[in-house]
């Protein structure tokens, strides 16, 4: 069962496995905000989680690209679920 439910509002962090988001804003530092974006994760952009990492970090997909995010990355990446 999801933790979030379809048009719900939360964080990166709180996506299963194996669903998708949609990128709403990104609450970190201005640093981090610009790798993330360099990253290809922008307001706007669908994502998915791919699978879980150590420390509670994901593997997500950006497009054609896999990245392995920290839990406290996920946690600055607001979403919606559509």
């Amino acid at each position: 069962m999801s933790l979030i439910t379809k048009t719900a509002e939360g964080t990166l962090a709180r996506i299963p496995v194996g669903d998708s988001a949609v990128i709403a804003a990104l609450d970190t530092t201005p640093t981090a905000a610009r790798r993330l974006q360099e990253l290809g994760l922008r307001p706007g952009q669908r994502v998915s989680i791919m699978q879980s990492t150590a420390g509670g970090g994901r593997v997500i997909k950006v497009a054609t690209s896999r990245y392995a995010l920290s839990a406290d990355a996920l946690r600055g990446i607001k979403v919606s679920v559509a």
